[in-house]
């Protein structure tokens, strides 16, 4: 189970379909739009009960919970439990995308990528299980936007291992950094591509960037040394889709 916490994501989540076990309302705490997510929770058949404030504020974990937690089905990790399992099921013909991250510790940097990738139509996002941000965080099911349920994040013990699977299959795989001599806009991306994001203070480690086929870099004509790893992230899955619709 995680937690999706907050009027709007919670709404956001019941209006998509998304797997939602039960909905935990603030007891004594009346609003409209609180009363709005109860409708919606009868019309869907999900349950719903009333708590304690406090109740709220431990599931939530330091998000603005604003009188309503969601505790959601992780339906994602419930259809491919491992990276190896989904690797099977990956149809190449359709040159599918998918964004690796590595190290990335913050749980909103994490939930926001979550969410731009699934925005972008990725096939999935792959992750470390440690040195990175808890998947279950209801921080990052805030960030991420209802995305968890409805892509695959899988967890990976080996970044650099998981590369060369992804290799093994048919992926070009490519890494953003700064040093990198190619231009994301000079790149030929059109086929199966895996996109390697690195970590919020030092990037792509440096096995998982010799392990890559290819480094890239976006090109900044401002005075900003770098983006935030979701912006850039959001730039590098959008300019690949553009040059996919062009192609």
């Amino acid at each position: 189970m995680s937690v999706l916490a907050g009027i709007h994501a919670v709404k956001h989540a019941l209006d998509a379909g998304d797997s939602i076990d039960e909905l935990l309302i603030e007891k004594g705490k009346h609003h409209p739009r609180l009363n709005e997510l109860i409708h919606l929770a009868k019309k869907h058949s999900i349950r719903f009960s009333f708590v304690p404030k406090e109740a709220l504020a431990r599931l939530a974990e330091g998000v603005p919970h604003q009188g309503v937690v969601a505790k959601m089905v992780a339906a994602g990790a419930q259809a491919v439990p491992t990276f190896e399992a989904w690797l099977k099921t990956v149809d190449m013909e359709k040159a599918p995308m998918v964004l690796l991250l590595d190290q990335v510790t913050d749980p909103h940097n994490l939930g926001a990528c979550v969410r731009t990738a699934e925005a972008a139509g990725c096939a999935a996002v792959i992750v470390l299980k440690d040195h990175a941000a808890d998947v279950h965080s209801p921080v990052v099911a805030k960030a991420a936007c209802g995305a968890l349920s409805r892509l695959p994040v899988l967890r990976v013990i080996n970044m650099k291992r998981c590369i060369e699977q992804l290799q093994q299959q048919g992926f070009w795989t490519v890494g953003l950094a700064g040093e990198a001599e190619l231009s994301i806009y000079d790149a030929k991306l059109s086929g199966a591509t895996a996109v390697v994001m690195g970590s919020e203070d030092k990037g792509v480690r440096r096995l998982v960037r010799e392990t890559c086929d290819q480094l890239i870099h976006i090109p900044m004509p401002g005075v900003v040394e770098s983006l935030n790893v979701s912006v850039a992230t959001g730039v590098a899955l959008f300019e690949i889709n553009r040059q996919r619709a062009t192609a």
